[in-house]
């Protein structure tokens, strides 16, 4: 009997230090990694010293090597800042369309911002424990962690997921306000994050009274930085 007391009372000292000292150390490592991870988006959780987000100037052309559609970006944070889109498409005739977006009203990339604020979410939930306040159970531990494991899968999902256009998004989205010169009303564009990639796809319709629908459609990649 006095054994077995003596073990209970062993991993009970153990269990109050796994919470008290490994449980503390872990979030250290843990918020270590998320920062990192935060300086490559504008988000406002870290000095501008720290911060790597700079312009990347990118090719975006055709992956099977056609020269119908291609486009010179620039990507800052989470806008395409700049771009020159050159578009070819054969209808009765060839029709060239070259449009360009300035620094002045970029393009939103709403998948980086949703990242974005689901890293802040995840840190949050690092930053609300404080080291003089330990952790009193491991069901505390783990409610914390698969609430910061959420916030990590969303902002990876919102990356290798992109969400699916509709026509009605294509026709209504608002980032289409800057092109200049505006672009016709049946050629629609869509740049989005898939994984580690910019994708521009471009979008020929058919618009008439009764509907309106997809009759070509093209992906131009991120080739390279310039």
């Amino acid at each position: 009997m006095a054994d077995d007391a003596e073990e209970e009372k062993n991993v009970e000292v153990e269990y109050k230090w796994l919470l008290r000292d490994e449980v503390t150390s872990m979030l250290k490592n843990l918020q270590g990694v998320v920062l990192e991870c935060c300086r490559r988006f504008p988000i406002p959780v870290t000095s501008n010293e720290d911060n790597l987000v700079k312009p990347d100037k990118l090719i975006m052309v055709n992956p099977n090597g056609g020269q119908n559609q291609k486009c010179l970006v620039t990507l800052l944070g989470d806008n395409v800042c700049e771009a020159d889109l050159s578009i070819k498409f054969q209808r009765n005739q060839s029709q060239n369309y070259k449009t360009s977006i300035q620094p002045d009203m970029p393009w939103k990339l709403q998948q980086l911002q949703d990242a974005g604020n689901y890293l802040c979410n995840a840190l949050a939930y690092i930053r609300s424990r404080s080291d003089k306040v330990p952790f009193r159970s491991g069901p505390e531990v783990i409610m914390l962690l698969d609430n910061i494991i959420d916030c990590l899968n969303k902002g990876r999902s919102s990356l290798v997921i992109p969400k699916k256009k509709t026509i009605d998004d294509l026709i209504h989205n608002r980032n289409m306000r800057t092109f200049r010169p505006p672009l016709p009303i049946d050629i629609r564009v869509s740049f989005y994050i898939h994984g580690q990639k910019l994708v521009l796809m471009v979008y020929q319709l058919h618009i008439t009274s009764s509907k309106t629908e997809i009759v070509n459609r093209y992906q131009v990649g991120m080739l390279g930085l310039v």
